[in-house]
């Protein structure tokens, strides 16, 4: 999102298109990136005996290649007022692979719950599940708004200023939800261990 955002400023000035190109082709390579490595998360951790699952992964990755290939011929990577046809297949495949990923995850935190409250799971393993679900979650949703509203407006999605906000607090949840995922402050621990207890101990009475 920053690359396109530089992008973006980049057309409005007196640098030279390549430049403004280039940070636009960088910003739908890393999304692309991002959104193949979540899929491969996701089948590695839920599904990890599917073949067919991970062969879809891998048709997923090659479509968005070819996706990126194709805006590159057609328009330099840069947005246009509608999207074309590469860009709306790009801007779907990667909202329904996080959604796909954000809905394993809260699944997969709801039998983790379960679990909770017989003693039978760690309740900062479950909400790391919860944590990964908003992240991806928010992730998705704020690309399919940016997608649904550059095609009813006509607008590159970036020069929309309630779209370029929407992203940028969806982003902004994703990165907290992931920081307290991977790096959570003691504080927050145990917290969370505290509401495990409290769950474990309802359940027994």
């Amino acid at each position: 999102f920053g690359s396109m955002m530089v992008g973006m400023a980049l057309l409005g000035s007196s640098a030279p298109p390549l430049a403004a190109q280039c940070a636009f082709a960088f910003g739908s390579l890393s999304a692309c990136c991002g959104v193949v490595a979540q899929s491969v998360f996701a089948w590695r951790v839920y599904h990890p005996d599917s073949r067919v699952l991970l062969a879809g992964i891998a048709a997923i990755g090659l479509a968005l290649a070819i996706s990126l290939g194709l805006r590159g011929l057609q328009s330099g990577s840069v947005p246009r007022a509608l999207p074309d046809t590469s860009t709306l297949a790009q801007s779907a495949l990667q909202v329904g692979c996080l959604l796909w990923a954000s809905c394993e995850a809260l699944r997969y935190w709801r039998l983790m719950k379960k679990r909770e409250r017989i003693g039978m799971a760690d309740p900062v393993v479950g909400n790391r599940f919860l944590l990964w679900g908003i992240a991806a979650g928010a992730a998705g949703v704020g690309s399919g708004v940016g997608t649904l509203a550059s095609l009813a407006l006509a607008v590159p999605s970036l020069q929309i200023p309630w779209v370029v906000f929407s992203s940028s607090l969806h982003g902004l949840t994703a990165a907290v939800a992931m920081s307290l995922a991977f790096m959570p402050p003691a504080g927050y621990l145990r917290w969370v261990r505290s509401q495990g207890t409290a769950r474990s101990a309802v359940s027994a009475l």
